[in-house]
């Protein structure tokens, strides 16, 4: 082998590499302390703190319900503080939402759980937990509680920087810029968002094609009755906040496919799992009859998406949205 290669695979190229390895652990340390703006989630984290508003109400939710009301709203301005996300923020997630609005608003009369079944025993792949809750909590008891619960949330965190680019310099460099373009236009006050329509109870709804082999997929899965254990902790934090800022918790079941409703019923899984909700909460706060959207109107599979979760079509979401609506504007003052 000539000299020049020589040099270069043994020197030059190793210099290379480690000068590019430095550099990106310098940028990730000055990046550090970017909140992250990368989608609407993100965007929520921030709002909450930030939001002028004292709302009456708080809204838990997973994807059923932030789907149905992105363009329809629940309720007048400064009413419900609509807080839905999807799985992948779960309900820990959502709580960690909860507590950030706390520390800067005044507490709500209500805080409103309106999460599916399946959501209080699952919980989403580690890699997607870190991506949706790791980066955008980055308070330390927020990843305190995350961490007790989900021990390898932060292994990767013992990378270098140059090894996991995208989320270390990439995002945090983008939401950096997000956030001086906010500033220049005098819009970096983030506010919780909400639908600006109001949503007819007697839409027009369309119908889904039905996947027989889809229903019964689902149907075979069943549901865990036993809330893992982060949503478990999730819950009972949930109820120290409510002896602490004097609101009340109410649970409620979105929409869910009557077949597979049925199953559940008949299994008495869903029973089950409702008993050992009312169990973990029955030191800190009392919660009523879980309120059952699917007693309103029934919402056969063809109402539904493939995926057996997400209502199909604007008709039946803005029906839906109608119902949310009433519910929480007939809560007790």
């Amino acid at each position: 082998m000539s000299k020049p290669w020589t040099r270069f695979l043994f020197l030059q190229f190793p210099a290379a590499a480690l000068t590019l390895a430095l550099i990106a652990q310098a940028c990730s340390w000055a990046l550090s302390d970017v909140p992250m703006r990368r989608d609407r989630t993100d965007e929520l984290a921030l709002a909450v703190l930030s939001d002028p508003t004292n709302y009456q109400t708080v809204l838990l939710a997973d994807s059923i319900t932030r789907n149905a009301t992105a363009r329809f709203s629940l309720g007048e301005p400064g009413e419900v503080a609509n807080l839905a996300t999807h799985a992948n923020f779960g309900m820990a997630g959502e709580l960690l939402l909860l507590q950030r609005y706390l520390s800067a608003h005044p507490a709500p009369k209500y805080v409103v759980v309106a999460l599916a079944p399946a959501m209080y025993g699952w919980v989403s792949d580690i890699r997607l937990v870190r991506y949706n809750l790791w980066h955008t909590f980055q308070q330390q008891g927020e990843r305190s509680f995350l961490k007790a619960y989900l021990p390898d949330i932060d292994r990767r965190d013992w990378l270098p920087a140059i090894a996991d680019v995208q989320e270390r310099i990439v995002e945090p460099f983008f939401s950096l810029l997000k956030l001086r373009y906010l500033v220049f236009r005098g819009r970096e006050t983030a506010r919780i968002g909400s639908g600006s329509l109001d949503p007819d109870p007697d839409a027009a709804t369309d119908v889904a094609m039905v996947d027989p082999n889809a229903l019964n997929e689902a149907i075979s899965e069943g549901l865990r009755t036993v809330p893992a254990p982060i949503n478990t902790a999730a819950l009972r934090q949930l109820c120290l906040l409510s002896e602490q800022h004097g609101f009340r918790v109410n649970l409620v079941w979105p929409p869910l496919v009557a077949e597979i409703k049925a199953a559940m019923v008949a299994s008495g899984a869903l029973a089950e799992l409702e008993g050992n909700i009312r169990s973990i909460v029955a030191d800190h706060c009392h919660v009523d009859e879980i309120f059952d959207f699917n007693r309103i109107r029934t919402y056969t599979v063809a109402n539904f998406h493939r995926d057996m979760v997400h209502l199909f079509g604007e008709g039946w979401e803005q029906r839906y949205v109608s119902d949310l609506r009433k519910y929480l504007n007939d809560l007790p003052e």
